[in-house]
């Protein structure tokens, strides 16, 4: 992950700080509509332009104070995000760490100290028809596989895909240049989780979440994020760690018209009991010691064996 060792002993020491991330829709248009999507369950009257986005992001400079940032980490967002690179383009010079998350419809900007994010959604047959896109997948290929950049693959995870899981690790990992694959779950819509024919029902998130930590075993720190994380994710935890949600508490989230988005970058109408997303879980296992030692036991022995 693009954090620092020195941030993330921080997180370990002391907690995950308020303000320690944040998410930015810099946009309200995408050039695709995904089956799965979140963003267009929202309402948006505009989006702001590139004066007004400094603007916001001048006074939240200034609201920081002391802290010199107003968030560490910035995720751009959207809609497809890389069809602002104005305002990317800004806004990675107010904060530290900058992840795009992108469609992968369009070339990357040469920026080496950006981390993007490809969002993947299975073998390109599976990818293509939730995309409703054909022909993304090998584009998108293409676009991830720049040896000069920091790019990594996320998949999300549903009904339609989970039987591809392992393929596409294998695939990612020997026909391209990505450092690392990450692993999400879809989230439902609230109130229509069990008509949702893409949601996996904990019990089922289970298994396919034991596959997983069986391929971490596998192929190493290609697949982020640590192990812990997906512990977490099982149904003997997951409820706790979404009902007290870190992430909305330290992470604030901008929508396009730059207004702040509750309760996270999903929006309101997420299903928070049905919580497939990774980020509240990576929050977490910032900072839960024991996990932390558990993983950091787990690796000592795998190298001395």
């Amino acid at each position: 992950m693009p954090f620092s060792f020195a941030v993330k002993a921080g997180f370990f020491l002391f907690g995950v700080p308020e303000h320690a991330f944040c998410t930015i829709d810099v946009t309200n248009r995408c050039n695709i509509r995904c089956d799965h999507c979140y963003f267009f369950e929202q309402d948006y009257d505009g989006e702001l332009t590139l004066e007004a986005w400094q603007a916001l992001f001048d006074r939240l400079r200034a609201e920081a104070g002391p802290r010199r940032y107003w968030a560490y980490q910035a995720s751009y967002v959207g809609g497809e995000p890389l069809v602002r690179k104005d305002v990317i383009d800004l806004g990675r010079r107010y904060f530290p760490y900058n992840i795009v998350v992108t469609n992968g419809s369009i070339p990357l900007p040469d920026w080496p100290e950006v981390h993007f994010w490809f969002s993947v959604d299975g073998t390109a047959d599976i990818h293509d028809s939730i995309r409703n896109k054909p022909g993304l997948y090998r584009r998108m290929k293409k676009h991830a596989d720049r040896p000069d950049l920091n790019t990594m693959v996320t998949m999300c995870i549903n009904r339609r895909n989970r039987d591809v899981v392992e393929d596409v690790i294998r695939e990612w990992n020997r026909d391209t240049c990505v450092r690392h694959i990450l692993f999400e779950f879809h989230t439902p819509i609230a109130g229509l989780r069990e008509n949702d024919e893409l949601w996996l029902p904990l019990g089922e998130r289970d298994q396919v979440l034991d596959i997983l930590l069986a391929l971490k075993e596998v192929y190493g720190d290609f697949i982020l994020p640590p192990a812990r994380t997906y512990r977490m994710m099982k149904s003997d935890r997951c409820r706790p760690l979404t009902d007290d949600c870190l992430y909305s508490r330290v992470a604030p989230s901008l929508g396009p018209d730059g207004t702040r988005k509750e309760p996270c970058m999903l929006g309101p109408k997420a299903d928070c009991n049905g919580c497939g997303c990774i980020v509240p879980f990576l929050t977490r296992a910032q900072q839960e010691r024991g996990d932390i030692m558990i993983d950091l036991t787990r690796n000592a022995l795998r190298w001395l064996t």
